[in-house]
């Protein structure tokens, strides 16, 4: 026997608006302490409030206020949402996209400790990659490069310092929504310099043994620098840094796209794909 639920359906709008009859439903639930297995905000609530300008706070702050859908849009309008046009997003293709997502509450937790975090959340003979937070200070790895594959970042929270080149000349204080790319025999260090905590999510491609090294600390392909026969490796103007809310990615290794709701990962002439939510 199947539970009908106690929200209104998916596919519901409100005066044109998507997604927003249902999110009333679970807020007045959550309110009322019925919201059940249901979450409230999940992401499919959190990328609606985005695309109306409107924070959670503000939105449950309506809702402690109101009695009736026309009331809760009535104060949305007061605070100069969008059209619903404008605010439109197909929401069941996202419900179906968060399916095929990462998550940090399925990962493997390699390190953590109030100072960081370190996570698997996929890995592969193409690709793996990780989340990881470092609190104020924290520094990763000195001067290193890789020989046979590349390093990048994607900024999620805070900002990151880099130290990119020969000698760590080029620096670049990344905030979030910032994809940092260290291509193979470019020399690069990070710590946090600047925010409480920081996140990111970590791009090894090819994966080149760095999970199992993140494991067991087994020896992987990484060289602390000046390497052995003093060299520095290639220049710090080889390394990529793009920033926005939205854009693409392509080259050394992976590609990697971003539209403010997900980050997506992939392997160009592979199935790898990796997708991981903003929101």
């Amino acid at each position: 026997m199947t539970t009908s639920s106690p929200f209104r359906p998916m596919d519901a709008t409100l005066d044109g608006y998507v997604w927003l009859p249902r999110m009333i439903d679970k807020a007045r639930a959550a309110r009322a302490g019925t919201l059940g297995d249901a979450v409230h905000p999940c992401p499919v609530d959190r990328r609606t409030l985005k695309h109306l300008g409107v924070s959670f706070e503000e939105f449950s702050a309506i809702i402690a206020r109101t009695e009736t859908d026309e009331q809760v849009l009535a104060e949305l309008r007061a605070l100069g949402i969008p059209s619903a046009q404008d605010a439109w997003f197909d929401a069941l293709a996202w419900e179906d996209a968060l399916q095929e997502m990462v998550w940090r509450s399925e990962a493997e937790s390699i390190t953590d400790r109030e100072e960081r975090e370190v996570m698997i959340l996929s890995t592969s003979e193409d690709l793996t990659v990780t989340w990881s937070r470092y609190e104020h200070g924290e520094r990763g790895p000195d001067l290193h490069l890789h020989r046979r594959h590349t390093d990048a970042f994607y900024i999620l929270t805070g900002t990151m310092r880099f130290e990119i080149g020969e000698h760590g000349e080029r620096v670049v204080d990344a905030p979030a929504g910032t994809l940092v790319v260290a291509p193979a025999l470019v020399g690069h260090s990070f710590h946090n310099a600047e925010a409480d905590d920081v996140t990111w999510l970590n791009i090894h491609a090819p994966d080149v043994g760095f999970a199992t090294f993140l494991r067991d600390t087994t020896p992987f392909d990484s060289d602390d620098m000046p390497l052995p026969d003093g060299s520095r490796g290639l220049s710090a103007d080889l390394a990529t840094v793009v920033r926005g809310e939205a854009f693409a990615y392509g080259g050394a290794g992976f590609a990697f796209t971003t539209d403010g709701f997900r980050a997506e990962v992939s392997v160009p002439g592979t199935d790898t794909r990796v997708s991981y939510c903003l929101v």
